[in-house]
């Protein structure tokens, strides 16, 4: 099954996946209840990004980018 990315380094990519969650490139992307539609005319579940997996959250020695 192909998944549509939403936000983030991946915005408007399709992938393979599926699942709760797909990772692309090291960023996390939460499926969600909507979907979108492909350029070939089928309709794509769509994964939006997870800002925390790429942006400082206050984690200390833990908080390090990809």
């Amino acid at each position: 099954m192909d998944v549509l990315l939403r936000g983030g380094p991946g915005d408007g990519r399709v992938i393979p996946g599926g699942g709760e969650t797909v990772v692309w490139q090291a960023c996390l992307y939460e499926i969600t209840g909507e979907y979108g539609h492909h350029r070939h005319g089928s309709n794509l579940r769509i994964y939006r990004h997870r800002p925390d997996c790429c942006q400082h959250h206050g984690r200390g020695s833990e908080d390090r980018g990809e």
